[in-house]
This record gives C-alpha cells, structure tokens and sequence, in this order.
C-alpha cells in the first residue's frame, strides 16, 4: 500500500503537502472537536505569539526516569486549551496538568504541518497522563496522522474504552487499512456500534468501508457502500465534499468515468476549505485520452463476456426479455439463445430442443434472417440482490401478476420486497404474499412505514407524540421506534406521520392540517397519487398528502420512493454490493433508483406504460424494459435500453417508425425505440408530447401492440 493510497481515505482526497488527513474527532457529546482540544473561541492555539510573552523554546520538560521531550515555546499555554478540554486534566497536580496541556497545544498546532513533531508531543503527554481518555485519544490522532498505523490502532481503542467514545471507529478501522489489513476495517465497519454512528461520524464510516472495499478488488461493493448515505447534490462543506469525492472515486474505480467525472464536480464545488484534489482529478479525466486509457483499463470483471462477445459488453449491465405472449418462455437452459431459420412468410417464435433456450426472430422488411447470440447471463443473475415492488410488479390487489409466482421461485438471486404502502407491517406483508403462493419472510420486507418511522426517530427526541394519520400497522412502527402515538391534534404532537389508509377521510386530515398549522413535523410515507388494484388505479397516499400540503402551504419530508431514505434502507437490508430495483412506476421505483444510483428495471404490468417510458425525463428512465417478471430469466442484453442491431428507428416530428435492417430479435425493439427517442428529444429533434409510432412490418406491430404500442397503421 502506497503513502497515496493511505492518504486518500476519510477526508476524501490526499492532502496537497501528503501529510495526514482530518485533525478532529468527535467529543462525547458529539460535537466535533480537535486533537488536544485546542480553543475555537479565536483565542490564540497555533503558531501566532500570545501578546507579551518572547517567541523562544522553553527547555525540555523531562525529569528523571522520564526522557527527554519535545521543546514548548513560552507562548504555549495551557489556558489555550477549552475549558471543557481542561477539566480532563483535573487528577493531574497544577504542575504536570499544565505541561500535558501544553504538549496538547502544540499537538494543535503541528498536526497539520509537522506531524512527526506533533506525534512526539503527544507521546511526551501520554507518558505524564496516560490514564486520561483525551490524552490517549489525541495521541492515537497524532499516530493517525504520522502514519504509524499499529499505534494508532492501540492508543484509539485504548482511548474509546476509557471515554466510550463511538467516533474513534471510523479512526481505527482507517488504521487498520492502514496496516493492510481492509478484512478488518469492513468488520468495524458492519459492526453492531458502528451502525449506531450517526450524521458525520455515519459518513465517515461509510467513506472507510468504501476504500477498503477498493483495496479488496471490490469497487461495485464500494459504490454501493456509499449510497446510503446522504448523496443530494448541491451541499458544501468539508464532510460534504469527503462523501462526493469518495463516491467519485469508487464510481471511477468501477469504471463508470462518466458519472465518477460528475461526481468530482459535485466534490470541488462542495470542497470550500480546498481538503481534497478533485479539480486534478477532474483535470486528468476529463483529457480525452486519459479518460479512455482508464475506461478500458478500470472496466469491471462482470462486464466482461470475452472477446468474442465484445459487442455484447456493457458497462452497466444489460437484460433480455419480452412481452410473455411474443416471447417463448425460455428453456433450463437460458445462456445460449439461437433462432431456427424459419420459413420465408413466418412470423412466428420458432420452439428449439430443450438442450437450446427458445427464441423469436423478425425477419428484415424484405425477408428472414438467423439470429445467433453467444452465451450471456440472465438479468436476475447478473445482480446479486432484487429489490422488488410489490403493487403492480409482483401482485396486483389480490391476484399475482402473470408470470410472477414461478419466476421467484426459480430465481437464485436475493430477493427483498421493497413498498411504498404504508398500511400493512412485514409480517402482514408476507402474509398477504404468502396467500397468493409467494414465499417470503418479514426480513424480506421493507415497507415505506418503517422507513418513515425511522426518519421520524432522527428527527425527535425519544418520548416525543406524534400523530399518525394511516392504519394502526404505522401506528406500531412510530411506538417501536420510542414515539408516543396520537389521533388527536389537541394532544399537541410534536411531529404529522400520514401513510396510506382505506379508513383515512376529512376527519382525520383535518386533524393533520391543524397539527402542522401549529408547527408540527411533517412526514409522508410516500407520494403516491395512485394504488394499483385489480380494478384499476385507486387514490393512493400521495393524494391525500396533496389535499393536507393544498390545506397548510406545507411539503412533508417523503420517506418513501421516489426519495432515498426508503432505497438507502433496501440497499442496508439486502447488503449487496449490485442491487437491481424492480418495478412499475417510473416515478417512484425508477426514480427511486436514479436517487441512489442503481441500475433498474420498468415492467410493463402496473401503473407506467410503454408510451409513458418512450417520454419519461432523464431521472425516470431506466435502465432495462420487461413485459412481466419472466423476463428477469431472460439473457442481460436484449432489453438493455440502447441501440440494438438490427433496428433503424427513423423519426420525423413526433413521428417514429421502426424498420428492420439485419438480423432483429423482437424483446429489442421497445429499448431500441426508447433509446432512439430519449436521444432525439434530449437534443430537441423530437416533440415528445404527442408521440407516434408505426411500422411497416408486422412482426414489429405485433410486438408494439403487445406492449400497449398501439402503432399508427
């Protein structure tokens, strides 16, 4: 491990002189505060002479049995250190205290400069008061910073056992990357007080985990590791630009330059104090042939299908599936796809062996052509965790979709239920699956009320009332999380938590309005305008919270999709390193997805159409496009939404018509179409507001009509 490798991890970006990284931890109380306590009142703490007093060295402090130490100037005093910090040192005699608090100072003032001196300052302090948890904890930052990684480790955990201090973790588990050792700092990291950190010190822990993920070879994992966390653009500070440029730095690890190009952008205008190198960074990867040398020297290993498929590599994965009733359902042997030559006028799939998957083939406006793909993977396996809608993806009402039943139970990928609705609690949830033929457990299950009762728990006291608006399920949840429930907003509640209800009406909204008339929290479940039902589209939670926010003037914190808190705690739930979100709404699960950066798949069964992806904005669109769920059994490159060979989609006005120009597969055609729309309305060639779509070959309409295309003939 480079000197540059240990010094790019929690502050996000090495330091310009390579001296170490932050020179603060936290205090109990979890205010920040720095190493040997130095003053934040503009007193003096630094290299500036205290007024009256000569700027020349004392003689060392040592004394018998004790070595020699480190020079104080006379302008070095121990009233330059917090009160607070001070009242450490009461068990020591007037005498030595005022010496530890000395070397403390001047620990302040070197750190950043001369951290080998520093360190020796805060050696001389420890030996006069080792048993004084401050003592040993800036020593450990003194080690930290130097680079001497063993004593950092041993000071810091000696230090967290006599002060209880929880953000040293992040510290000791850098250390331990330090001494090579990344296995170790991921356990810190996964470990039961670690995921009690919280705000900063959270962060913190996450941008280690993510560096030792790198180390391991792991970069996806280290993307991941950071979407938890608070990733809004558009904020600054410090700890802010740290969280950018590690996520940058992961994203560029991973091989995805283009989004790892933005996210140091969103790093050198968050990075007010100039901590990190992000505009060099910028500067490297943004020469053209700099970007392309580590595009294809950082491309990730799953991405890889050989050298003979290299037409079929995609960076960000890529699915094959189509609509259940064109498409044949696909063989126990789904990796390698070939297509029979069939009979000039067929239009039909063509059934192959069972030792082949099955596959349709359009032929080209003027005849048939063979289509012959390499072996590739199948989208569920391409991921190691699903992260599934259930409303309209999985079961609508009370009715499993088409398809849906047996495409879970012959999937090896993980599989987690993620919902907005906030009306039932896990174990109904795996009742309700339970009942349909479903197998699932409530660790399975994360539902939009949790997650809200959880942002409600951040942002009140324990003990504090809230009033909940939705079914006694999120009544629960509040009370678990240590909130007081209430129906009533006489009661005075501290807080408004509004999830979905059957039995929510003008009662029990007024009494939300009043409560947040009079300065009351709000917290939403979820925005969703409709509920999707056997019988149709219902009025879902998010009109409701529109008739509250109508009533007040107010907007509610959203927990659920499209907003991250809920895909933060999916992504937590399911600790996989490449989730894959699965859903039916582009303005709820594929946004969702764009708000924590993973890739993500539309089916075509519930809420979102086929006509509403060809004209959804940037952060609906998704990655990858099924018919139903069967086509996550599918090869991961035909429904990728990108050009496909075989496919000229010819636009005029709002006007597209699709012809075939080669060899075509029929699942390709709705990304093709997508892909060609999305490009053209980005640059304004194209009036999205009243799309058409037509095609002169009937195999295509076929596969429009099938999709709820209906093509203009």
């Amino acid at each position: 491990m480079s000197d540059r490798d240990r010094f790019e991890r929690r502050d996000g970006g090495p330091r310009r002189d390579d001296s170490s990284r932050r020179t603060n931890t936290s205090r109990r109380d979890g205010e920040p505060r720095r190493a040997g306590g130095a003053r934040r009142d503009g007193r003096p703490n630094s290299s500036a002479p205290r007024a009256g007093r000569p700027q020349r060295p004392s003689r060392g402090t040592g004394s018998a049995g004790r070595p020699d130490e480190p020079l104080l100037p006379d302008d070095v005093a121990a009233s330059d250190l917090d009160t607070e910090v001070r009242r450490d040192l009461l068990t020591l005699d007037k005498t030595n205290a005022e010496n530890v608090a000395r070397h403390l100072v001047m620990v302040t003032r070197l750190l950043e400069d001369d951290p080998a001196t520093a360190l020796e300052h805060a050696r001389a302090a420890r030996r006069r008061a080792g048993r004084v948890g401050l003592v040993r904890e800036t020593l450990g930052i003194a080690a930290y910073s130097a680079g001497e990684w063993q004593e950092a480790v041993s000071e810091l955990r000696a230090a967290r056992r006599i002060t209880g201090n929880p953000g040293l973790l992040p510290l000791i588990a850098d250390a331990e990357r330090g001494l090579g050792r990344p296995e170790r700092a991921i356990e810190i990291a996964r470990s039961d007080d670690a995921r009690k950190l919280e705000g900063d010190d959270a962060t913190e822990m996450r941008i280690v985990e993510s560096g030792a993920r790198i180390d391991l070879g792991e970069p996806e994992k280290a993307v991941v590791t950071l979407q938890t966390g608070d990733l809004s653009p558009g904020r600054s500070g410090t700890p802010v630009a740290r969280l950018y440029y590690a996520y940058a730095s992961a994203l560029h690890a991973a091989g995805r330059v283009d989004d790892a190009v933005t996210w140091f952008m969103n790093a050198a205008a968050a990075d007010v104090e100039d901590v990190t190198d992000a505009e060099l960074r910028l500067v490297d990867l943004t020469d053209p042939e700099a970007a392309e040398t580590a595009s294809q020297a950082e491309r990730p290993e799953h991405d890889s299908l050989g050298d003979d498929a290299a037409d079929s590599v995609v960076s960000d994965a890529v699915p094959d599936a189509g609509p259940a009733d064109v498409i044949a359902a696909e063989s126990a042997a789904p990796d390698t796809v070939v297509a029979a030559p069939p009979a000039p006028d067929a239009a039909a799939p063509t059934t192959l062996p069972a030792e082949v998957a099955e596959a349709a083939e359009v032929g080209t406006d003027s005849g048939a052509s063979v289509v012959v793909d390499r072996p590739v993977e199948t989208l569920a396996s391409r991921y190691d965790a699903l992260l599934l809608d259930l409303d309209g993806t999985v079961f609508a009402g009370h009715r499993a979709l088409p398809g849906a039943l047996d495409t879970l139970e012959n999937i090896d990928t993980a599989r987690y239920f993620v919902t907005n609705n906030a009306s039932r609690r896990p174990a109904d949830v795996v009742t309700h699956l339970t009942e349909r033929g479903f197998t699932a457990t409530a660790e399975q299950v994360i539902t939009s009320a949790q997650s809200a009762a959880r942002l409600l728990a951040e942002h009140l006291d324990p003990g504090s009332r809230a009033l909940v608006i939705g079914t006694d399920g999120l009544a629960q949840e509040v009370r678990e999380v240590g909130i007081a429930v209430t129906r009533s907003a006489d009661d005075r509640p501290a807080a408004v938590i509004q999830g979905h209800s059957p039995e929510t009406g003008w009662a029990e909204l007024c009494e939300a309005a009043l409560a947040i008339g009079n300065g009351a929290l709000w917290i939403a479940c979820n925005t969703d305008a409709t509920l999707p039902s056997e019988r149709g589209k219902l009025v879902g939670n998010g009109s409701m919270v529109a008739a509250v926010a109508n009533a007040t003037g107010k907007e509610p914190l959203v927990a659920g999709k499209p907003a991250a808190p809920l895909m933060a705690d999916a992504i937590a739930r399911s600790r996989a390193s490449r989730p894959l979100v699965v859903g039916d709404r582009l303005d709820t699960d594929i946004e969702g997805a764009h708000a924590v950066g993973l890739d993500s798949v539309l089916v075509l069964t519930g809420v979102s159409s086929a006509m509403d992806l060809l004209v959804a904005p940037p952060e609906q669109r998704p990655t990858y496009v099924i018919g139903d769920l069967t086509g996550l059994h599918a090869g991961a490159n035909a429904v990728r939404i990108g050009p496909h060979d075989g496919w000229d989609v010819e636009l005029d006005g709002s006007a597209a018509t699709i012809r075939t120009d080669g060899p075509a597969r029929p699942e390709t055609v709705v990304p093709a179409l997508a892909a060609a729309v999305w490009a053209a309305a980005d640059s304004g060639a194209l009036d999205d507001t009243d799309i058409t779509v037509t095609s002169p070959n009937p195999d295509v309409v076929r596969v429009l009509e099938s999709v709820g295309i209906i093509p203009v003939r």
